[in-house]
C-alpha cells in the first residue's frame, strides 16, 4: 500500500485537531480531549498527531485567547505528543528470544517489541511530577507557597464559596479552605496521570477497532513496575514528614503519583485473578463503579498492587 496522499493526511488530521479544540472548551468533556490527537498518532504516526495538535492550538487562539490555546498546548497537546512518540517507540524481536514469540492476535508478520506499558506508566508519573515541580516551585517566594495561592483565589471567588457551602451545606472555614486548596494540588496531578494513560488506551482501543493501530494492545496483566519505585514512595512518605507546610504538600503530590502506578498495577492483578471466573465482566465493572463511587477503595487497590511488586500475586493464580 502506498503512502496516504497529502489530503488525506490533512482531513484528517484537521478534523481531530477541531474535535480536540471543540472538547477542550467543553467543561464536561475537557478530559476526552486528547483522545483525538492521540488516536491519530496511534493509527497513523506522530507527524499525525503533531499535525492535530498543532492545528487545534491555531483554532483555539483564532476562535477564543491565546491563554487558552498555550494552556492547551501544555496540559493536552505535549502530553498527546510526547506519549505517542513513546508509544509507537519498538525495535525488531530478535530470533529465539522468548520476547520475540506472542500469542497476541493484534501482532503483525512483522514482529516487533514495543515500548512496554509500565514504562509509559513511569513516564506519566515523571511528566505529572515535573509539572508539579514547576508549579510549586513557581509560587515558592510566596509566603505559604502554591498552597497559599489556591486559597487566596479559593477566598477571593464569592460565587464558588457560595456554591460550596450550598452543595455541602457547611460553612468554608479558612481551616477548610485550607484543606479544599491543599486536596485540588493533590488530586489534580494524579487526575492528569489517569488521563493521559486512559486517552492512550482509550485511542488503542478505538484504533484497533478500526484496524489501523500501529502499535499491539499490550498485555496489561503481565507489567510489571521496577521495584526502585517501591524505595522512591518510601522516601517520600519519609520526606512528607520530616518536611512541612507547602514543601510536604509537594511530597505528599509525588507520594500520591507513585500510588496511581500501584493503583495500575493493582487493576492488572485483578484483572489477571479473574480471568477464569464466570461473571468476569460483571466482577470488574463493580470494581470500577465501587472505585468511582468510593474513592478511598482506590488505596486498597493500589496497596494489591504494592503486595503484588513484592510476592507475585497474579503467579499463584
Amino acid at each position: 500500500m502506498g503512502a496516504p496522499m497529502p489530503y488525506d493526511f490533512l482531513l484528517r488530521n484537521i478534523i481531530a485537531g477541531l474535535v480536540t479544540a471543540l472538547l477542550t472548551v467543553s467543561v464536561l468533556l475537557s478530559p476526552f480531549a486528547m483522545i483525538p490527537s492521540i488516536f491519530v498518532g496511534l493509527a497513523w504516526g506522530l507527524y499525525s498527531a503533531i499535525a492535530s495538535t498543532v492545528i487545534s492550538i491555531i483554532l483555539l487562539g483564532l476562535w477564543l485567547n491565546i491563554g487558552l490555546a498555550l494552556g492547551m498546548a501544555i496540559t493536552i497537546g505535549l502530553p498527546a505528543v510526547l506519549f505517542v512518540r513513546l508509544a509507537l517507540l519498538s525495535r525488531t524481536a530478535q530470533p529465539n528470544n522468548e520476547n520475540a514469540s506472542s500469542t497476541n492476535p493484534d501482532n503483525s508478520v512483522d514482529e516487533r517489541i514495543y515500548y512496554p506499558p509500565e514504562r509509559l506508566i513511569i513516564w506519566s508519573v515523571a511528566f505529572c511530577a515535573i509539572f508539579s515541580f514547576l508549579a510549586f516551585g513557581l509560587s515558592a517566594n510566596n509566603s505559604g507557597g502554591l498552597p497559599a495561592v489556591l486559597q487566596t483565589l479559593i477566598l477571593g471567588n464569592e460565587n464558588f464559596i457560595r456554591d460550596i457551602e450550598t452543595l455541602y451545606q457547611i460553612e468554608l472555614t479558612d481551616n477548610l479552605v485550607k484543606i479544599l486548596a491543599e486536596t485540588i494540588l493533590v488530586l489534580s496531578p494524579l487526575t492528569w496521570m489517569l488521563i493521559i494513560l486512559g486517552s492512550l488506551q482509550t485511542a488503542q482501543t478505538i484504533a484497533k477497532f478500526f484496524k489501523v493501530n500501529i502499535r499491539p494492545t499490550p498485555d496489561y496483566t503481565v507489567m510489571e513496575l521496577p521495584g526502585i519505585l517501591e524505595f522512591v514512595l518510601a522516601g517520600l512518605i519519609l520526606l512528607i514528614f520530616l518536611s512541612s507546610g507547602w514543601v510536604s504538600v509537594f511530597f505528599l503530590v509525588l507520594v500520591c503519583l507513585c500510588l496511581t502506578a500501584y493503583f495500575l498495577l493493582g487493576l492488572a492483578v485483578i484483572h489477571a485473578i479473574s480471568r477464569t471466573w464466570n461473571g468476569r465482566s460483571v466482577f470488574i465493572t463493580a470494581i470500577y463503579f465501587i472505585v468511582f463511587l468510593v474513592p478511598w477503595v482506590a488505596i486498597l487497590v493500589s496497596i494489591a498492587g504494592l503486595i503484588e511488586s513484592r510476592i507475585g500475586i497474579r503467579s499463584r493464580f
